[in-house]
């Protein structure tokens, strides 16, 4: 992964994306900050973690564009969002989730924190923990 994040930023450079270019340098340099914390090479869920948070970033700054009305800083992170999306595994749909958590609820696990470490358990990195968190708590909200 980590190298074919390098790949596409040569290509990107030498096709002259600035964007593209920002943004996978921002990624690598956090997935380089992740190793030398670990003091090994990045994993491959390790860097779909920092992927991940990077997206996250992305929404958060979205989100204060869109308070603001910067269209043009709006326009820039929903690039730079679609860009990291390409490098995400396809996440898993709210139905996925749902299913997987009937089934939990069924066998006998009625409590958020055993659903939800079942749940990473079963989808390790695609699963996205806020969606989960929020169809925990549906699924378990007293009827």
């Amino acid at each position: 992964m980590k190298q074919k994040l390098q790949e596409d930023l040569k290509a990107a450079m030498k096709a002259g994306d600035k964007l593209r270019v920002m943004t996978l340098r921002g990624a690598l340099s956090e997935i380089t900050r992740v190793e030398k914390d670990v003091r090994r090479d990045a994993s491959e869920a390790e860097i779909i973690q920092v992927l991940k948070r990077e997206r996250g970033r992305r929404d958060e700054a979205l989100e204060f564009a869109r308070k603001g009305g910067r269209q043009d800083l709006i326009d820039q992170n929903e690039t730079e969002a679609k860009i990291l999306d390409g490098y995400l595994p396809a996440a898993l749909s709210p139905e996925e989730v749902k299913a997987a958590i009937a089934a939990q609820i069924a066998a006998g696990v009625d409590q958020v924190g055993p659903l939800m470490k079942s749940l990473r358990a079963q989808f390790g990195v695609g699963l996205d923990g806020k969606m989960a968190s929020e169809l925990v708590k549906q699924a378990l909200a007293p009827k």
